[in-house]
């Protein structure tokens, strides 16, 4: 008889997550079919916001309308108004597509509200942002990689949100959705995560910058083209397009985020990467972000691709005395030493991931080989702090505590 009543309760609670996961799918919104709302840049953070709107149906976003205070009761009274562009995902089934409207000529570190106007004349909600200040106020963003939808994802994304980011980087394998146009309603769990732990204190959304994972990425060969290899990745992130970019946070960072051989070969981003660590010389913070480690904490030092990126990146990382490096891919935390070409030195660049920011642990295997300075199997995502006298990065556990902390002084610049 228990058993019996265990299954009931079982089927039951099944039930209700289908029907959740469904309703999400076709009853979010109250002004049109909309799944999710979500923002990324496109241009300057400081100066732009790219909103993002998945839509289904026939009723879907037109419009933003948006100024610097709220007209929640009068939408049409907002001072601006964009039109945006319309793409759809390659055959995902209900078709999903994907709006992005582009907001230009903002100011910097000021708050800004918006709605959307469906093409049936509807208003949504008054959702709001915060542009990126120029100030020389402290940068403060989250970063990790490797989450997916396991219950400890949104478990380490809400204690992710109470820091109150200004932005959120993921290095890559973000649903686990294996670029399968099936795997939509993975993406879809994984939305509902992030909309619902992504807000800060004051409400705004916190913006996303994306990078690249070999679970981005389905079987086809690079016959094909990169939007058929990695449909959701680059449909549903609007990010200029490429799977390897450069953000700059003034005055103190330049982000770099590369491409691990998942579209676009290592080999292939070695004149870009140089042109901009060069063009970043100047800031006292240039951080690189990507999936696969230099310096892996689990997998073989001897891998295909960490071999080819020590060929190929490392000598730039050391020439321009990049600071931090950030890598994902083997599912551990790890620091290690300070490093300049494989070997331990002063003020050397200190390598932090290994990307664990919801997926199951795995076992550390690399503490014999001599540059880790601390790894353990352990969930976690690691927030940033930049000051002009220091960066700040902190390693949070899933149960939200603080148990790593390391301090990294700026670059020597030519200023």
């Amino acid at each position: 008889m228990k058993q019996i009543l265990t299954k009931k309760i079982f089927s039951i609670t099944l039930i209700l997550l289908l029907l959740l996961i469904f309703s999400s799918y076709y009853l979010v919104g109250c002004f049109f079919h909309s799944t999710h709302v979500y923002l990324t840049w496109q241009g300057d953070p400081h100066t732009t916001m790219t909103i993002n709107v998945q839509s289904l149906g026939k009723d879907y976003p037109v419009e933003v309308l948006y100024g610097t205070k709220s007209c929640e009761k009068n939408p049409q009274s907002y001072p601006h108004k964009i039109k945006g562009t319309s793409r759809t995902i390659p055959e995902v089934k209900p078709k999903r597509d994907v709006h992005t409207f582009e907001l230009t000529n903002l100011s910097a570190g000021t708050l800004y509200f918006f709605t959307l106007k469906t093409n049936k004349g509807k208003y949504s909600q008054e959702y709001k942002f915060r542009t990126i200040p120029d100030d020389g106020s402290t940068l403060r963003f989250v970063i990790g990689g490797d989450m997916g939808i396991q219950p400890s994802a949104p478990r380490l994304l809400s204690y992710a949100g109470k820091k109150n980011p200004q932005f959120l980087v993921i290095g890559g394998d973000i649903a686990y959705a294996n670029g399968d146009p099936k795997n939509d309603w993975i993406w879809d769990i994984w939305f509902n995560n992030w909309e619902k732990h992504m807000i800060t204190d004051e409400g705004c959304l916190i913006p996303i910058i994306a990078g690249i994972g070999n679970h981005e990425v389905n079987k086809k060969d690079a016959s094909f083209p990169k939007e058929e290899r990695s449909p959701f990745y680059l449909g549903y992130f609007a990010q200029g397009g490429n799977t390897f970019f450069s953000k700059i946070f003034r005055p103190y960072l330049s982000l770099i985020i590369l491409d691990s051989s998942h579209i676009i070969p290592v080999s292939e981003q070695v004149e870009w990467l140089k042109s901009t660590l060069d063009s970043s010389q100047n800031l006292p913070y240039i951080i690189p972000v990507y999936h696969v480690p230099l310096y892996p904490s689990h997998r073989s030092f001897e891998g295909g691709v960490s071999v080819e990126e020590r060929k190929l990146w490392l000598p730039l990382f050391d020439e321009y005395k990049v600071n931090v490096c950030f890598e994902n891919h083997d599912h551990t935390f790890k620091r290690t030493k300070p490093l300049r070409n494989g070997q331990v030195v002063e003020n050397g660049t200190i390598y932090l991931g290994d990307g664990c920011f919801g997926v199951n642990p795995r076992t550390i295997e690399n503490f014999s080989l001599g540059y880790l300075e601390k790894a353990d199997s352990k969930r976690h995502f690691w927030y940033i702090e930049i000051n002009s006298n220091e960066l700040k990065a902190q390693a949070i556990d899933d149960n939200g505590t603080l148990f790593d902390e390391v301090t990294i002084l700026p670059r020597k610049t030519n200023k």
